[in-house]
This record gives C-alpha cells, structure tokens and sequence, in this order.
C-alpha cells in the first residue's frame, strides 16, 4: 500500500475564478482584524510564532543527546532525542540538502518549517526550532510515541467509533488549515501520527507539510502532488483546490473501516482509471451505519460542488451518532473547568520579556501539567470547530460552561485583552493554555534555565540589549532607529531594577515567579 511520491515540476497556476470547476461552494473566511480593544496595553512587540520558532545558530548536538533512530528514507532519518537541559523528548528529523536520489530537499524543507510556524493547533505537528548546516537541516518536532497510523491498520480492525475519532480530528486539522489557506496534498495515513491510544481513543497529529500549498481564493492548483492511491480525480486532471484534501480523508476512512483500498490496480494506469471512474466497492460497508456510509459518500464525490468542505463534515450526523466531539473534549476532573476560568481572570500582563517566557514555554513544554484539559476546554467553547475563539465565544462558552462563576462581560473583555497577544481580536490554543494553565508548573528550575538560554543567545549568564535586540526587533512595530532603540530598552529595563543594562538569572528568576504574586 506505501508508495512514493509523484510529483511533476509545473509551477503554472491558473488564476480561473471559476468556482463551478473548482467546486469552491463556500466562502473560505479570513480572519480579519476588528476593532482594536488591546489599546491601553503595552503593544509595541507583535506576537506571533516567529518569535518562538527560530533558526538556532549553533550545532543541534550541543542541545540535544540522540537516543535511537527512528526510521530512514530517501530524505535523511529521523531520530529520536532528548533535550540535554529539560530531559524533554522530541523527534529530530533530518534532512539533506542535497542526495542522489531526490534533486533538491531544500524548498520542500523551507515550505515545510513557513507552514508549520503558522499553525497552531493540537491536531497538527508541532515545530520547535530548526538547525542548518552546510549539509543538513534539523527539524525538531513533538515525537508522537504511538506512530504512524499506517502501521495500527495493518495490526487491527478499526470500528466505526474509532473511525469518528480519527476522522472529527482530521476534519478540524483540515478546517484549520483551509481556513488559513493551507492545502496539505499528500494526506495518507502515513502523514498522521498518534499521541495516545486507549479505550479506543485515538489522539492523531498530522505531519509532513512539506508538498502542501498556500493558496488564494479561486487559485486551480496544477502541480501533480501526492501519493496515488489517495489522489483525488481532479488532481490527476491538474486543476484542484483545497477540496482535494477531503477526497484523500474518504479514502483513508474507507481505508479504516475496511482495511481495503476503495480504488487499486495492478499497475499506476489500472489505478488511475479506477480513481477516474470506478465507484468503490459498497459490499464491505453494508454492516455499517447509514450516517457512516453517507460522509464516506459525499468525500469520495467527483463532482467538487457536491464534495463537502471540512467545516460541513464536522457538523454531520456521523459524529453526533458516535458522540466524537464530547469524547475527544472531555475533561476528566470538572473542577478544573472553574480553576481555568480563575486562572484566566487573574492572568495579568506584567512586561514584554515575562509574556515572551510564557509563550515560549507554553510551545515548548507540551507535557505540563494542564496543557491537555486546557486545550479541550478550548474546543469546547470553539464549537464550530475553527481552532481560533473569539471574545464572543470566549463569552458564551465560559458563561454556558459555569454558570456559578461570579464574571461579568467586562471581566472577558479584560481577559480577552491580556491573552491576544498578536492583536488579531482571536485568542488561538496557545493564547488560551498561556493564561488558563496554573503558572506554578512554568516555576520548575530546568525550565526556568530552559527558557533563560532562549534570551541568553552567547550562554554566559547575563541577558544583554544586544540579546534583546536578537529576539525582538524584527518583531517590533515601532518603525526608525532611535525609536526602535528606545522600545529595546524599555524592554530590558522592565526587569533590570537596578539599571546596569543586565539581566541575571536570578534576576530573570525573580521575574517569572512575579506569575504567583
């Protein structure tokens, strides 16, 4: 069933508005920013994950201890390591520039690390940092111990529950994504990795973006792209939108429901003629649910006016038959939905370098304690599904979920305000768990040392204006020299009391457990 990629060089796009052949049935929304309500906070730095995910200009060695390896391919491997500081353990997935076998990795590598650094949201693969050089690059990404979902099919029968579990997350990953004008084009169950796996829930991330696209409204994709057995018609024709995502999700559940390919052959052309015109086989769904069946049928559908969106398949009867979306956002201990809320209303803003240090551990420290409830208090409240909340629904959702908390609307819009960081008028995951999450676990030693070495870029114990200006001044709004001098200072001297133009780990120290004050 694994195949390679086949991709054709065609860089040609047509910018045919014609939404009747690309079957672009819905407006695909922007995020737009609204009224500005952040106005009397410090706002001069924008926040953004450019600022947490980085080039790290050092050897990747001298961070990370390399436990095992974890597969090999064309590419380069994969290994397993361990962060020589916070013991943390991620995949470090390295990449050659150059090999005999593939032409270039560089461009598939740089669009990979661009679309990571936009996403965040918990379905999806996370990306910390990157390292380069002169023969490899150095991707370091969450490391999801279950594996690929590729190697569970082969080892059991997948029922219709599992299958909504997997398919609700895929679809808000996908949803996610379209809605930010990313298109993946190579979804196979090989490309989406699994965090946990017990009492048949699978916890699913979705990896390798390193063929997919940033598209424009309208935009008919040419580029063949993707591996066969899960290409959607129309991308074998070379005219495709984003909707080609959800032909490849079809096959997949197709896939998970009967350990069988709904379209093959012998050969490449046997298979293409049966993507293009075979109906898959209906026999192996006949004990299925009627609900089960008609997502299959309206994802493996030709016609890209009849194929449904992301957005619409989360909202179909199939997972309201299996309850997936309680299950996947289920809360074990209900007092913490109260402790979240009191932790939102009590998160105050208190300078640049300490909000900088919580973004930053938040990315980073995926493990902490309440990370995971925090995200699904998320997804409760984002109820349609988008993977960004806005004040309104920050409002409706906490004030449906407990009514017995003593908030007023003023109180959300305060909370609202200290948490949207970027100034979007959206609060994303890693904007809600900054200000839900209890701020003690951020108090660890290793990871106060952890966070120190992102400011203090030379290692010798002091972070420095020039260190200062490193991190933060592409990030700056401010515009001109002087000014942006100016904005550096204040930020330093924000936390330098004493004014000698350094900032001491234990002065750093005193400043994060400022958080518990």
């Amino acid at each position: 069933m694994k195949r390679k990629k086949r991709k054709q060089s065609q860089n040609e796009k047509d910018s045919n508005n014609n939404t009747n052949e690309t079957g672009e049935d819905y407006f695909l929304e922007e995020w737009d920013v609204v009224n500005d309500k952040n106005k009397n906070l410090n706002d001069s730095v924008k926040f953004g994950n450019d600022l947490l995910i980085k080039e790290v200009k050092k050897d990747p060695y001298a961070d990370y201890n390399t436990i095992k390896t974890l597969g090999e391919g064309s590419f380069g491997k994969v290994d397993l390591v361990s962060h020589k500081i916070t013991g943390a353990i991620r995949a470090m997935k390295i990449i050659e520039k150059q090999n005999s076998l593939i032409e270039s990795n560089e461009d598939d590598v740089l669009n990979e690390i661009n679309v990571l650094k936009k996403i965040d949201l918990p379905s999806i693969i996370k990306i910390f940092e990157f390292y380069v050089d002169d023969k490899n690059y150095y991707l370091i990404t969450e490391y999801c111990s279950g594996g690929e979902l590729y190697e569970l099919i082969n080892d059991c029968k997948f029922s219709e529950l599992q299958v909504a579990y997997v398919m609700y997350q895929l679809f808000i990953a996908l949803n996610y994504c379209h809605k930010m004008k990313i298109i993946h084009r190579d979804l196979k169950p090989e490309n989406i990795l699994l965090t946990k796996n017990e009492d048949n829930f699978l916890r699913i991330k979705v990896c390798d973006f390193g063929t997919s696209q940033i598209f424009k409204k309208g935009e008919v994709q040419k580029d063949i792209v993707g591996s066969l057995f899960y290409m959607a018609p129309e991308v074998i024709q070379q005219k495709y939108n984003f909707k080609c995502d959800l032909w490849s999700c079809g096959v997949i559940m197709y896939i998970l429901l009967t350990n069988r390919l709904p379209f093959s052959g012998e050969n490449d052309d046997e298979i293409i003629s049966n993507i293009l015109y075979s109906d898959y086989n209906t026999y192996y769904l006949k004990d299925f649910s009627e609900n089960t069946k008609d997502l299959l049928s309206k994802l493996l559908e030709r016609d890209l006016n009849k194929r449904i969106n992301a957005e619409t398949a989360l909202n179909h009867k199939f997972f309201e038959e299996f309850k997936a979306k309680e299950k996947f956002n289920e809360i074990a201990d209900a007092n913490k939905i109260s402790k979240f809320i009191h932790n939102l209303k009590n998160y105050k803003r208190k300078s640049i370098l300490q909000e900088t240090t919580i973004a930053y551990l938040v990315h980073n420290c995926t493990d902490l304690d309440d990370v995971e409830d925090a995200n699904n208090l998320f997804d409760k409240i984002d109820v349609s599904g988008k993977g960004k909340i806005s004040l309104d629904d920050l409002y409706i959702g906490l004030a449906c979920l407990n009514k017995d908390e003593n908030l007023k609307q003023d109180d959300f819009v305060e909370i609202f305000a200290n948490l949207d960081t970027d100034k979007d008028n959206y609060l994303g995951y890693e904007d809600f768990v900054r200000g839900a999450i209890d701020k003690n676990c951020l108090l660890d030693d290793k990871i106060l040392k952890f966070s120190f070495k992102y400011f203090d870029k030379d290692n010798n114990g002091e972070i420095t204006i020039d260190e200062i200006s490193v991190i933060f001044k592409e990030h700056l709004k401010t515009k001109g020299k002087e000014r942006i001098n100016e904005e550096l200072k204040n930020i330093l001297s924000e936390v330098d009391e004493d004014g000698n133009g350094k900032i001491t780990y234990d002065k750093f120290c005193k400043l994060m457990k400022n958080l518990v004050m």
